[in-house]
C-alpha cells in the first residue's frame, strides 16, 4: 500500500508541477500581449461582445494594426470608433465606398442580421486585426486589477507548496515502501533467524567472558572413544616406532 501511495504521490506533484508551470507560460504570455505588444506600434484589444462570433469570440483579444485608408478591402476585420462616444468595436468590412470626402466602409458583424446603420469614414478606423486570440482578453482583464494579481499569485503559491510538500514526502514512503517483504503469493516456510542455532551456544561469565559450556558424560564418552580409535589407528601405521615415554 506504501508502494501504491509513494506512486501516487509521485504523479500528483509532477501534475502540480505541469499546472505550475502552465500558469508561469499563461501570464507571461498575458503580460506579453498587455505591455510588450504596444511597444512594436499595434495595440491589443478585448472584444466584449458577441458581435463577431465564430471568427472572434467573446473574451478574445486581438492585436490590431494601424492601417491606410487605401489598403483597406472588404472583408477585413477592424476595430474602428463609431458614436456620439466614440465607442470602440470590431466589425468586418462588407463594403468599400471612395466619395469626394474621402474613403468610407460598410461594416457588419459576422453575428448579426443586418448592417451596421452608418457608413463610417476611414480615419475612424483605428487598426485592422492581424491576430485573434481566443479567452485571452479575460486574462488580460483579470492582470490589469490588483485582485487579479494577488489571486494569480496566491495561486501559484498553493501549487508550488503543494508540490513541494509532495516531494518531501516521497522519499519517507519510498523507505517505507521497501522495508516491506515482497509478496509473491506464496506463504513464507522456515525457521524464524532467531531461532536457528548455528554452531556450539556459548555462555557468558561473570566478567563477560564467552566460553563453551562443558560437555555431558556421554559426550565426553564419546570424545574418549574416538581419540582412542585415531591412537590405534596411528600405531597400526607405525609399528616400528618407540612410544614409550623418554625416562
Amino acid at each position: 500500500m506504501d508502494r501504491n501511495l509513494g506512486r501516487a504521490t509521485g504523479i500528483i506533484r509532477r501534475v502540480l508541477d505541469a499546472l505550475l508551470l502552465a500558469l508561469i507560460v499563461v501570464v507571461l504570455g498575458g503580460v506579453v500581449l498587455g505591455k510588450l505588444v504596444p511597444l512594436t506600434g499595434r495595440q491589443t484589444i478585448i472584444i466584449g461582445g458577441g458581435s463577431m462570433e465564430p471568427a472572434v469570440p467573446l473574451g478574445s483579444a486581438v492585436i490590431i494594426k494601424p492601417v491606410d485608408a487605401g489598403e483597406l478591402n472588404a472583408g477585413d476585420i477592424v476595430s474602428l470608433k463609431a458614436g456620439p462616444q466614440n465607442t470602440l468595436f470590431t466589425h468586418r468590412i462588407v463594403a468599400v465606398i471612395d466619395r469626394p470626402d474621402g474613403r468610407w466602409v460598410q461594416t457588419k458583424g459576422d453575428a448579426n442580421a443586418d448592417q451596421d446603420p452608418t457608413l463610417v469614414h476611414a480615419s475612424a478606423i483605428v487598426g485592422r486585426t492581424e491576430m485573434v486570440i481566443p479567452l485571452a482578453g479575460y486574462l488580460i482583464a483579470l492582470l490589469s486589477i490588483p485582485t487579479g494579481v494577488l489571486f494569480l499569485v496566491g495561486l501559484a503559491a498553493s501549487l508550488l507548496a503543494g508540490a513541494w510538500l509532495l516531494e518531501s514526502l516521497e522519499p519517507e514512503l519510498a523507505v517505507k515502501g521497501s522495508a516491506r517483504p515482497p509478496s509473491s503469493g506464496r506463504p513464507i516456510t522456515g525457521e524464524p533467524i532467531a531461532a536457528r542455532r548455528i554452531g556450539p551456544a556459548l555462555s557468558i561469565g561473570p566478567a563477560g567472558a564467552a566460553f563453551a559450556p562443558r560437555p555431558t558424560i556421554p559426550e565426553q564418552l564419546a570424545l574418549s572413544r574416538e581419540t582412542r580409535v585415531r591412537r590405534a589407528r596411528w600405531n597400526s601405521a607405525f609399528p616400528f616406532r618407540d612410544h614409550r615415554p623418554l625416562p
